[in-house]
């Protein structure tokens, strides 16, 4: 099991292993209708400010108290990895329940973006609070996470909690290999898409820039937000930035960094 961290503990049990990868059982990508998901009320929720806007969200804790709740009937991946306190056991459950550094910086970088009547993706949404911008700013949102109990119990319950018209967003979960062969069937490409967290392993690469290559408009935007290091795992800035090179499709640069603690970045991208 890894430890999505991000301290220099258990440097030592950094992996880029492909077998891994060839192993492990991705689930098959499926879409989420709103309707489908049993809404509760949450009377306090947290709230992000951002630009003119207060993005409210549920907190990991409730989340997890609402899971525990409502017993065996969910899929009890989250609950396994908050139990065994892990941030990530690959292919079961990959982080979506934290709303982590690089979420912030993203929000704060694309407020000054015209994302009026734009089709957005948010990839590894997570929470949502990404897409909730956009939708916010009159965006057509498609959210999308690995976990089917992270898009029912924190995405589309913030979309909700934030008065979002459901006709104005789609969510999916399950892997991204499966989820491209969806989207490709809609015929339909993204004029931003939005990232934040997700290049922590090296070994689905592959996967999310055949996503950038195959969904993003040719006028398109990407905006990736990460760490220049995810110990435990083996990802990060630089080695993204080596896979960017190599598709030989991208144009890409490094818009903005914070040095404090562990570097930080926000990368855009485009095709070339």
């Amino acid at each position: 099991m890894f430890k999505f961290g991000f301290s220099n503990e258990n440097v030592e049990n950094e992996t880029s292993d492909e077998s891994q990868s060839e192993c492990v059982n991705w689930l098959e990508s499926r879409e989420i209708k709103p309707e489908d998901v049993i809404l509760r009320n949450h009377d306090h929720p947290n709230v992000i400010h951002c630009d003119n806007y207060d993005i409210k969200y549920i907190s990991d804790k409730d989340i997890v108290d609402t899971l525990r709740h409502d017993g065996p009937k969910n899929d009890n991946s989250v609950l396994n990895a908050e139990q065994n306190h892990s941030d990530l056991i690959p292919a079961v459950y990959e982080g979506g329940l934290k709303i982590w550094e690089c979420t912030f910086d993203l929000l704060e970088f694309i407020k000054n973006l015209d994302l009026n009547e734009k089709r957005v993706l948010d990839l590894g949404c997570g929470g949502g609070v990404v897409g909730i911008y956009a939708s916010l700013k009159g965006a057509t949102t498609v959210f999308q996470d690995y976990n089917k109990e992270v898009i029912k119990s924190a995405t589309i319950p913030n979309v909700f909690l934030n008065n979002i018209a459901s006709n104005k967003c789609r969510f999916y979960y399950g892997d991204w290999n499966s989820f491209l062969d969806l989207q490709k069937q809609t015929e339909n490409k993204f004029d931003f898409i939005f990232t934040s967290e997700t290049i922590y392993n090296v070994n689905n690469y592959k996967k999310i820039l055949t996503i950038f290559r195959d969904l993003l408009h040719k006028n398109g935007e990407i905006f990736l937000a990460a760490k220049s290091h995810y110990f435990g795992v083996g990802g990060g800035i630089v080695q993204f930035e080596d896979a960017l090179k190599k598709e030989d499709v991208f144009n890409h640069t490094t818009h903005w960094v914070c040095s404090d603690g562990l570097k930080r970045a926000i990368i855009k991208i485009s095709l070339k």
